[in-house]
């Protein structure tokens, strides 16, 4: 073939690729249809590109048209009164990397204790201990860039004590996020103060509440506008962000002679809010609760028997050491996705020794991931398990918002 005519084909093939290299609004446009973690990967390409992909317009915009998709779980593990990051996994794809990245790992070794007290759409707020000093800080992080910034504390006086931080943050709204923080007194006073990073300063609610019993404030669910809160005892509730405001919303009842809720899980997907609780006739029983789109109530969409799943993960039971009665089960709920409309329902499960997801339909079970039983001593209401509780796992998000 002569030379010449090799160098027109080589022309023709690679003119149109040179074309949309040089082109910053065809660039854009295919930039900001990758995921974040290869969106930040083609800075490395040129110069030039490093310089288009840094720029913070572009990754606000990448941020709010990007689906906020659940695929990976980060697991804490509380011990000796500290808090450690043991785990970050991928449910949907076994074949991609379980280990906690470099870069995340490099941030939570720089101090003692990194307590999660809220996830919110790619965003933690932590509770941090030092080094080499008993000084607390709390930050807002986003593990995709691998970026924090310190959260200015609230006045507050000597006798109130800090409970939680909750994060409302919706990218597609706007790229400012709201923090509120639940500040308790004496005799279970709580009061709600927010602070915004548009106005940069705290504002009180103006409302206080006397609370019975204890809500699990560190896995609120933020959703339309609302973070929404659950207890083991008492009446559920919502905090409205926009309008500085708790309500009482409805709850599941309490199962007679029973203690309280024998909560499992409590998440969003697919844009729904749903509660997992155990069922009162069968601890292999899950109820899967929905909240109706209206607010108006929860109903029962699913219940699954994971009965079956004992045979094949025998240490699930716990036998009286004498009798060999079945006397528990050890498992938790760390995930459910809600695929009724386009995908597959599955629960993500946390078992002795290892993670694994069950299709409630298919009755399909992968293994996620294995976890050695003498790394996993959880002390939990003076009772040593072997697993993950369902209060241990936060949603991981790809976000390019900037904190």
């Amino acid at each position: 073939m002569p030379e010449n005519f090799k160098q027109k084909i080589s022309k023709s093939l690679f003119c149109p690729a040179e074309k949309i290299a040089g082109s910053d609004d065809i660039l854009k446009e295919i930039l900001l249809r990758l995921p974040a973690s290869s969106f930040l990967r083609f800075s490395c390409v040129s110069h030039r590109w490093r310089s288009f992909i840094s720029d913070p317009y572009l990754r606000q915009l990448h941020s709010r048209r990007s689906a906020a998709i659940t695929d990976s779980l980060f697991l804490f593990r509380k011990s000796d009164k500290k808090y450690h990051l043991d785990h970050l996994f991928n449910f949907s794809d076994t074949s991609k990397r379980k280990a906690v990245p470099s870069n995340i790992r490099t941030f939570t070794d720089n101090f003692r204790s990194v307590e999660p007290l809220h996830c919110c759409n790619g965003l933690f707020c932590l509770k941090l201990l030092q080094l080499d000093s008993d000084d607390v800080l709390y930050c807002v992080y986003n593990p995709c860039i691998n970026q924090y910034t310190n959260i200015p504390l609230p006045d507050i006086n000597d006798e109130e004590e800090i409970v939680s931080m909750n994060l409302a943050f919706d990218p597609k709204r706007s790229s400012h996020y709201k923090i509120i923080c639940i500040v308790g007194e004496r005799l279970g006073f709580l009061r709600f103060l927010t602070f915004s990073t548009e106005g940069n300063n705290w504002k009180e609610s103006g409302q206080g509440v006397r609370v019975r019993g204890e809500y699990y404030f560190v896995k609120g669910v933020f959703l339309n506008g609302n973070i929404y809160w659950i207890s083991k005892h008492s009446a559920f509730v919502c905090f409205d962000v926009d309008n500085d405001s708790l309500k009482i919303m409805p709850s599941t009842s309490v199962p007679a002679g029973r203690n309280g809720r024998k909560i499992k899980y409590f998440g969003e997907s697919a844009g729904n809010l749903h509660l997992i609780e155990e069922n009162a006739l069968r601890p292999t029983l899950l109820n899967v609760f929905e909240l109706k789109n209206d607010c108006s109530k929860w109903y029962v969409k699913y219940v699954v028997d994971v009965d079956d799943l004992t045979h094949l993960f025998p240490l699930m039971v716990i036998n009286e050491p004498e009798s060999l009665d079945v006397i528990g089960y050890q498992f938790d709920v760390l995930c459910f996705v809600d695929g009724e409309k386009d995908g597959k329902t599955m629960l993500v499960l946390s078992v002795p020794e290892k993670m694994i997801s069950y299709d409630i339909k298919s009755m399909d079970i992968k293994e996620l991931l294995k976890v050695q039983l003498e790394q996993l001593h959880l002390s939990i209401e003076g009772f040593i398990v072997y697993n993950y509780k369902w209060y241990h796992a936060y949603n991981h998000v790809q976000t390019l918002a900037l904190v």
